[in-house]
């Protein structure tokens, strides 16, 4: 049996659950968390992405209703999330509601952005060191050092001495030698603020700078295994690892990798990695990798480099080179360019994938892009849409120039072909045969060709193209030269939404190696019509030429 104080007992229990329930999901759904950020000329979906990494935050929507390749600008500095989302998509037409942990994303033009005013950093002066004789010498106080620029400051002169009576004796210039080194001294190596002019450490905190050493900015920073500091403005050495808590300013040198965990404007060289957990500006020198959080910078790697946001300038690398959005830059790479966003020009000995591509993608196998602005070349070109060239065996472009044709000609008889590209270039794959005698004896062709279309018309349009075809005559395949080359001119005009007829005059040369079983002659071709050019080489080719027509519909 359950007693009073039992029921009550649980009766409270429940009714604390169900308010912390409550409370959680209160806080879902009325977020307080602030936030950062800054993009300009950026997708949407890149910014999305940033956000959803950096906040933990949780988007959904529909492409079909939210377009997230449009580009944005936007910047907010520490702001509540409402008013963040507010400031990402104003003029963007959408809104957003919270429902549970997610972020629902909805059409809604109206949307505001809010400006935060930047705070003036201020500067402080370096107090002159005091002017007192050696009758009463003192430690000279050391000046603050928190916000000045090193660059520009000389060490304080040491006090002049004040002689009270007689000659000085050698004590007394003993004694002021070893007041000045004892200044000199802890005006290089003092860390009592969070700057120190120099540092030398064995392994982390066991250095000048002691249990402070990740708090202190270096202007020279010396490491002779591994380093913990918070930050360099100047030049750092390491024998192995160099770690920075903070930035890094100027140069950075170890013999396996560079860590910094915040900025690095200057350079970095080592002999294995570096790594920049945000942005990177200046040059990312590696024997295997280099990593960045925003890579600004020229990063050259024996392996590969990787940009965890956007990358500009150059990336070179043995193997690939990795952008999770967009590639401002020049990418070269032994095997590989992967960028999740936009791209400018991708060299690589393998492949290379993007979204939109302004520039080119120039590769031995494979390019994927989905919108061409430039060029590719590549065995097999791929993209959504094309306004530039691809060149390859095989282009295909989605929304591009994807046609079938069956048509007659007065050589071979049954003739079709299709064309894969653009309407600036495209390829042309052949397949026809000529209508048999009955005499037992056939004739077949196979070739490849490519062409360009020139728009005439609303429904007409002008193909100029230039094709290969090899012969096979009474037998599967003939092994000898036995191959036509022809030019193409035709013109096409569209029946209907699916369907055009066309017709134009062929230009063909024929050679042959092949001996006619009959006349015992080369050349001797049932696909030969009649001839206005027929000559044989020194090795016995034939090759003659004339002028057909083909006509035929296109689908």
């Amino acid at each position: 049996m359950i007693t009073t104080p039992d029921l009550s007992m649980k009766l409270q229990f429940t009714l604390c659950l169900m308010l912390a329930v409550l409370c959680a999901f209160a806080q879902g759904n009325n977020p307080v968390e602030r936030v950062s950020f800054g993009y300009k000329n950026t997708r949407l979906k890149s910014a999305l992405n940033d956000l959803s990494k950096r906040y933990d935050l949780r988007f959904s929507y529909s492409s079909d209703q939210i377009d997230v390749r449009q580009r944005i600008t936007a910047s907010a500095n520490d702001l509540p999330l409402d008013e963040g989302l507010r400031t990402l998509f104003r003029h963007t037409g959408i809104g957003y509601r919270y429902v549970g942990g997610h972020i629902i994303l909805k059409p809604d033009p109206g949307n505001t952005r809010i400006e935060v005013p930047k705070k003036k950093k201020e500067r402080k002066e370096m107090p002159p060191p005091p002017d007192e004789g050696l009758a009463s010498i003192e430690e000279p106080p050391l000046p603050k050092r928190d916000t000045i620029d090193v660059s520009e400051v000389a060490l304080p002169p040491l006090p002049e001495v004040s002689r009270v009576q007689g000659t000085m004796f050698p004590i007394d210039e003993k004694a002021l030698r070893l007041q000045q080194l004892k200044y000199e001294a802890h005006w290089l190596l003092d860390n009592r603020s969070n700057h120190s002019r120099v540092q030398v450490s064995l392994v982390p905190f066991v250095g000048t700078n002691g249990l402070r050493s990740d708090e202190v900015i270096n202007n020279a920073s010396l490491n002779l295994l591994w380093g913990m500091n918070g930050g360099v403005e100047g030049a750092e050495i390491g024998g192995f690892l160099n770690s920075l808590r903070g930035n890094m300013k100027g140069f950075q040198a170890a013999g396996l990798g560079n860590i910094v965990e915040g900025n690095t404007t200057g350079s970095q060289v080592a002999g294995l990695f570096n790594m920049t957990l945000k942005t990177a500006r200046g040059v990312q020198a590696a024997g295997l990798l280099n990593f960045a959080g925003n890579a600004q910078t020229m990063q050259l790697a024996g392996l590969f480099n990787w940009s965890e946001n956007d990358a500009s300038r150059m990336q070179l690398a043995g193997f690939f080179n990795r952008v999770r959005n967009d590639a401002h830059a020049l990418q070269f790479a032994g095997l590989a360019n992967l960028n999740g966003g936009d791209a400018n020009t991708q060299l690589s000995g393998l492949m290379n994938v993007a979204e939109d591509v302004s520039g080119a993608q120039v590769s031995a196998l494979y390019n994927k892009a989905a919108e061409v602005k430039g060029i590719q070349v590549a065995l097999v070109n791929a993209s959504d849409t094309m306004s530039g060239v691809s060149i390859g065996l095989l282009n295909f472009v989605k929304k591009g120039y994807n046609k079938f044709d069956l048509y007659a000609g007065e050589g071979l008889h049954f003739n079709t072909q299709l064309k894969l590209g653009s309407h600036h270039f495209y390829n042309v794959f052949y397949a026809g045969a000529r209508y048999p005698d009955g005499d037992g004896s056939y004739l077949w062709g196979f070739g490849y060709g490519f062409g360009t279309a020139l728009r005439t018309g609303r429904k007409s349009e002008l193909n100029l193209e230039l094709m290969a075809i090899h012969l096979n005559e009474s037998e599967p395949l003939t092994n000898k030269l036995n191959s036509m080359g022809q030019l193409r001119m035709s013109w096409n005009h569209w029946l209907g939404r699916h369907i055009g007829f066309f017709f134009g005059p062929t230009l063909n040369v024929f050679a042959s190696q092949r001996l006619n079983p009959d006349t015992g002659r080369a050349g001797d071709s049932e696909a030969v019509p009649y001839t206005i050019i027929e000559t044989t080489t020194k090795d016995d080719t034939a090759i003659k030429g004339w002028v057909g027509v083909n006509a035929g519909f296109r689908f």
